[in-house]
């Protein structure tokens, strides 16, 4: 593997990190040498599960409940996993609660849950995370995001992962020059086992690669900004959606 070793040393925390993109993020910092705290909220057995097989790749793994959508728990983890692998170098801001309801039919309380889960959290865990690591004289925090910032009427999910762009180039700013901020904002996952095949036909034909992205890719990214290689980028936003934002006509490709 290209990333093979590279975090060697490095200590991660990865929100929402039992199952799915999470979990495949916290495989890729383990296969890159990298000590993770593995965060869940309610699948306990997967998380140490997870912690298993992260620790048979020789590095170390531990699991911290908190529900980070509550501001205090949130403080707590990262408390937690600073004090269990001595420090941490990167943060990867994963959680991201979802819905398609039109905001005109929204309750307050289903706004506020998503909000919660994908911006307040990440600004918590970020703040947390960032001062220490500045403290200390270096760090990265990665916020996953996602394509439907760009697009309006993708209800108050597109909403919250849009304030999490602005969220990443102001903490890029203030936490700057000893932490790196970024954001990843992968678009439809081709592993993403709640997609129909309709949605899933819709987003090829407006994706000029002709696939979706999948979580090792996005997992590999957010390892990759956390190299030397990456050093000079900070406060941006990289779209991992095989290029559907691109303003482009219906011409078949290789047209």
């Amino acid at each position: 593997m290209l990333l093979s070793q590279t975090l060697s040393g490095k200590a991660c925390l990865v929100t929402g990190a039992s199952r799915t993109l999470g979990a495949e993020i916290a495989r890729c910092f383990a296969r890159c040498g990298a000590a993770v705290a593995i965060n869940y909220k309610e699948s306990a057995d997967a998380a140490e599960a997870l912690c298993r097989d992260l620790r048979a790749l020789g590095v170390r793994a531990l699991s911290v409940h908190a529900d980070v959508t509550d501001p205090d728990q949130a403080t707590r983890l990262v408390a937690e996993a600073w004090e269990g692998l001595g420090g941490l170098d990167v943060v990867v801001n994963n959680v991201g609660p979802w819905t398609g309801a039109p905001l005109a039919a929204l309750p307050v309380s289903e706004f506020e849950r998503i909000m919660a889960g994908n911006l307040t959290s990440a600004f918590v865990v970020a703040r947390e995370a960032g001062i220490r690591m500045k403290q200390r004289g270096g760090g990265h925090v990665i916020n996953i995001s996602a394509t439907d910032a760009f697009e309006r009427g993708r209800s108050v999910y597109g909403l919250a992962k849009d304030a999490v762009l602005h969220l990443t180039e102001a903490l890029a700013t203030e936490l700057a020059p000893e932490v790196r901020v970024n954001a990843i904002a992968p678009g439809l996952i081709a592993d993403n086992e709640d997609m129909g095949p309709t949605l899933a036909r819709r987003e090829l034909a407006r994706t000029p690669l002709g696939r979706l992205v999948t979580r090792a890719e996005v997992a590999q990214v957010a390892c990759l900004l956390c190299t030397d290689a990456f050093g000079s980028v900070t406060g941006q936003t990289i779209a991992m959606d095989g290029g559907a934002r691109i303003p482009h006509s219906s011409v078949p490709h290789g047209v």
